[in-house]
């Protein structure tokens, strides 16, 4: 059971079709979820737009017997899949898996040596493997003279490219053809570090055609998120880039040009997740930070009691309430869109003793949620801080949140504590830049901070 949910609440994770974020649709499968209603291979947009949306083909899956074929073996390996379609029995579906499974495997890890990913991605890749295959073994006619692996290698590619464009990256590539874009331009980019900037920039323009603007952007998308682009051709890349990609990404992140293409990044973004608030909520953190959210021109910041006057707000306080709340939706939009993360802190439990007739904190517990938990509606899995001002080792993990193994939000949540000077927050959203969140996973990081273990007495001695 708890396997199964920390599995399966990673894949939910990779569940990006605008289709399934709807409220009464992601719900049901977050309870299917909960209920262990949906096979790990299931949880994916592919299979989820069957499920919800082609009844036809579900009906022909749902007529399918499930029997025991792990003694079946045919030295074709579609007939594994002939005789699931004949018979009507996934049973032989299940035979393939398991006796292919190294072979499945390897080719899962040859995805992630070649596009640089965490040793996790791996099980993902798999997930996506079997999932495509048995999508495309729906509509497979078992007449056909080509066997239905021969349809497999472009489909299960297409749709590891889509994981790492949408799931695995620091930011987020809108569309399969961006993101072979992003790839083309960093190519011709890093097989020629002899030339200056300018004119590999010159360079790439005259070869793909693009706008001097678009090439500068996605150069600089390239070394701002160290985007996990392909690091040499493969078979599986044939025909879909023209140069390789050196082991190197842009070497130079001095050029002024990135830092300008960078800031218009950042003002793409905020311009967006400022238009997504409410007038006055937009004019409130406009005011109190001195920045036009239109031309980002920059001003004297107002004080809250002129913002109430210019709203015909009741008072102050009124404006700083909806001032935070403000803000963290802004925050939060920009957690949507991929460019930062964050996490919510929310105080548990204060301890607050007596020395020398002053009051003193003893001690603080928080819990941390990381946004992708609250976002998803996901419940339970918020991990936990404890904080004490007056000691050397001032934080200590209690427990981790789910998934977060490498302890890498709860360094944040302990870094946000820290810096609290002495005030403590009941509960607020924090965001995070993306690069405090290295890309770490389990197989190669562990939490830095120390876990916390309760004193114990000297009769538990």
């Amino acid at each position: 059971m708890e396997n199964y949910l920390k599995i399966a609440n990673k894949l939910l994770r990779g569940i990006s079709d605008p289709e399934f974020l709807k409220p009464e649709i992601w719900n049901d499968i977050v309870a299917k979820v909960k209920a262990e209603e949906l096979q790990l291979w299931e949880i994916n947009n592919e299979i989820l737009r069957l499920k919800y949306f082609h009844a036809d083909i579900i009906a022909l899956a749902s007529s399918f017997a499930c029997t025991d074929k792990s003694h079946v073996r045919f030295e074709n390996m579609n007939d594994y899949f002939v005789h699931t379609l004949t018979e009507k029995d996934s049973g032989y579906f299940v035979a393939f898996l398991d006796f292919y499974d190294n072979k499945i495997n390897g080719l899962a890890a040859k995805y992630v040596n070649n596009y640089s990913l965490e040793q996790s991605a791996a099980e993902d890749i798999k997930q996506i493997f079997i999932s495509t295959l048995w999508e495309l073994l729906l509509a497979y006619d078992p007449a056909d003279q080509y066997p239905l692996l021969h349809y497999e290698k472009f489909a299960v590619y297409k749709q590891v490219i889509k994981y790492i464009r949408t799931v695995k990256a620091g930011c987020t590539v809108p569309s399969h053809n961006g993101y072979m874009e992003l790839k083309k331009v960093l190519g011709i980019y890093n097989d020629n570090p002899q030339l200056p900037t300018d004119e590999r920039i010159a360079l790439i323009v005259k070869e793909t055609g693009f706008d001097e603007e678009k090439v500068a952007e996605l150069i600089a998308i390239g070394k701002a998120t160290e985007y996990p682009i392909g690091i040499v051709p493969t078979e599986d890349d044939e025909g879909e880039l023209d140069g390789a990609i050196s082991d190197e990404l842009i070497e130079d992140p001095s050029v002024s040009l990135f830092r300008e293409t960078w800031r218009s990044i950042c003002r793409e973004h905020f311009s967006d997740a400022a238009e997504s608030l409410m007038p006055k909520d937009k004019q409130i953190i406009s005011l109190s930070l001195g920045v036009c959210f239109d031309c980002f021109g920059i001003f004297e910041p107002n004080s809250y009691a002129e913002i109430s006057l210019k709203q015909g707000a009741s008072g102050e306080k009124s404006i700083e309430k909806k001032r935070k709340t403000a803000i963290e939706k802004f925050a939060k939009d920009l957690c949507i869109m991929g460019f930062c993360d964050g996490i919510t802190l929310k105080q548990k439990n204060k301890v607050i003793v007596t020395e020398d007739g002053e009051k003193k904190v003893q001690s603080v517990t928080y819990e941390y949620t990381p946004f992708e938990y609250d976002y998803n509606g996901l419940e339970g899995y918020y991990g936990e801080v404890i904080f004490f001002p007056e000691a050397e080792e001032k934080c200590y993990i209690i427990n981790l949140a789910e998934f977060d193994a490498t302890g890498a939000y709860a360094e944040q949540a302990a870094r946000i504590i820290r810096c609290m000077n002495g005030g403590y927050v009941k509960q607020k959203f924090y965001a995070i830049p993306l690069e405090r969140l290295p890309n770490v996973c389990k197989d190669n990081a562990e939490p830095k901070l120390p876990f916390y273990e309760e004193p114990r007495t000297i009769e538990q001695k």
